[in-house]
């Protein structure tokens, strides 16, 4: 069985804190904050999209608490989770030559595909950039299937990406199927959504998890062929399919 949330620290004061000192919409940068935040274990956590300390260091430019950060040992393969791009990734795209030289020092891999296939290589190629160009291309494959949480779906994508009222999601049914999201390359013989019913249940509100079976023939899904069953929650629900009637 795969589950398809991912049990981390609860985002405490202490922990919005650390992500919002580095990055968001008015990071503090403050050096002081960061290195009380890796003497307490922070360094690799991620938040509810998958951004870590790094990643939100990368977007908002801070060099500094990039080099603070790659000093501690921060983790550069962190992925999005809704992309599956990495640090490096990040800082291609938003053209910072110094905290791109830094991420190389400190071992990024420029060959770290996102869920699309997509690598800062094959990105820095296509802008003409020449950063890779000493550096042996490693093999490395796609990030681990992950199914995307719908909520962030539709606040990036809407009006073209709707899913039904949370309370809905959080009251599904055993014997109910669904459709949740599982990223990969786009290819004629894959598809992203995987339908699943349900078989059972446990906790109510917002705390419910659901197990269900894999309905959608798993080699036209970016899923391992042994995920045939798996575990989410409300969150994950992208549509619900009519009950049939009896």
């Amino acid at each position: 069985m795969v589950t398809c949330w991912k049990s981390k620290m609860a985002e405490s004061g202490s922990l919005k804190e650390w992500f919002a000192n580095c990055g968001g919409w008015k990071p503090t940068h403050d050096l002081s904050v960061m290195r009380t935040g890796i003497k307490s274990g922070l360094l690799n956590e991620q938040d509810k999209h998958g951004m870590s300390a790094l990643a939100f260091a990368v977007a908002s430019g801070w060099l500094e608490g990039v080099n603070e950060l790659l000093a501690a040992g921060a983790d550069t393969e962190l992925r999005s989770y809704r992309t599956g791009e990495t640090a490096l990734y990040t800082a291609l795209q938003v053209k910072n030559d110094g905290i791109i030289t830094s991420l190389i020092a400190s071992g990024a891999n420029p060959d770290s595909p996102n869920h699309w296939g997509i690598t800062p290589r094959f990105w820095a190629s296509r802008k003409g950039l020449n950063c890779f160009d000493q550096i042996l291309v490693r093999e490395t494959p796609l990030p681990a299937p992950h199914f995307q949480n719908a909520e962030h779906l539709a606040d990036h994508h809407f009006p073209n990406f709707q899913i039904p009222d949370r309370s809905e999601r959080e009251m599904m049914q055993i014997g109910q199927a669904v459709d949740l999201f599982v990223y990969g390359p786009k290819t004629e013989t894959k598809q992203d959504a995987v339908k699943v019913r349900i078989t059972s249940k446990t906790g109510y509100g917002a705390g419910v998890r659901y197990v269900g079976d894999v309905e959608t023939p798993i080699e036209r899904t970016h899923l391992h062929n042994s995920m045939t069953v798996v575990e989410f929650g409300p969150e994950n629900i992208a549509s619900v399919y009519l009950v049939k009637s009896t």
